[in-house]
């Protein structure tokens, strides 16, 4: 599709792969794009192109103001990019519902919700709604069972809608591995937090991330490396296995081995 003209929400805008997709977006001729996250410090005002917007999309109150504002600016949306999401680097001790369901809430029920809201007003109008799903939901990495759990679900989602969703709607899933960003470090709350293999840099991952798009893939795999040796993981699931207790060994101080 020709991204020129088009009007697009955009969630996690504020750093790592969310604001890299938005440099890149903000110079297609006509664009308008409202970038959504919680803090919008970092985001840049660009008269009639960049909308900054604060929402928490984590419920489903977050997510209608989301709407309700870019109905407001734009009159009609054709985009959304549910990029938006979050991780713990952790060992699961202590039963806490709230923190199971703080990470179901942005990783998943917030993109399945986007795309409802997105369906619902756009019957019949050529749409396309892209996400961000991680290489993460695809394989284990030890000491991220939840965000690992979430990403998966999405995955499973998204590929089963393909069956029902109507002809007007372009399904895009994007499985970026670890990106060099501070996406990881939050995870910890800690600095210097080891980054799993394969790792790529964020404009990489955006560049390719709007390509899809623009070429109207289903499924779009940033790393090269990635794509070629996941499949072989699955034909030999034991490389799977070396490769999680490879990664163990990286967060031994968060496992409490």
């Amino acid at each position: 599709m020709d991204l020129r003209g088009e009007h697009i929400i955009l969630t996690g805008a504020s750093s790592g792969i969310g604001r890299e997709i938005l440099d890149i977006l903000a110079s297609y001729n006509g664009v308008k794009i409202l970038a959504v996250a919680r803090h919008i410090d970092e985001i840049p005002e660009v008269e009639g192109v960049v909308y900054p917007f604060s929402a928490d999309v984590s419920s489903a109150e977050g997510v209608d103001k989301v709407f309700d504002q870019a109905q407001q600016i734009f009159g009609h949306i054709d985009i959304f990019i549910a990029n938006a999401g979050f991780a713990y680097l952790e060992r699961l001790e202590t039963p806490d519902w709230q923190h199971i369901r703080k990470v179901y809430d942005l990783n998943v029920f917030s993109p399945v919700y986007s795309l409802e809201r997105l369906v619902a007003l756009n019957k019949g109008r050529p749409v396309a709604f892209a996400c961000t799903i991680s290489g993460a939901g695809l394989v284990s990495l030890p000491a991220y069972s939840l965000y690992c759990s979430t990403k998966a679900a999405l995955h499973h989602f998204v590929q089963t809608y393909r069956y029902e969703k109507a002809n007007n709607l372009q399904l895009t899933a994007v499985y970026p591995v670890a990106t060099r960003t501070a996406f990881f470090d939050k995870a910890t709350g800690e600095e210097d937090t080891p980054l799993p293999f394969p790792a790529q840099d964020a404009k990489t991952v955006a560049r390719k991330y709007i390509k899809g798009i623009e070429k109207g893939k289903k499924n779009v795999y940033p790393s090269t490396l990635f794509r070629l040796l996941y499949p072989i993981g699955r034909a030999f699931p034991f490389c799977l296995k070396v490769y999680s207790l490879l990664e163990m060994k990286k967060v031994r101080k968060w496992l409490g081995l």
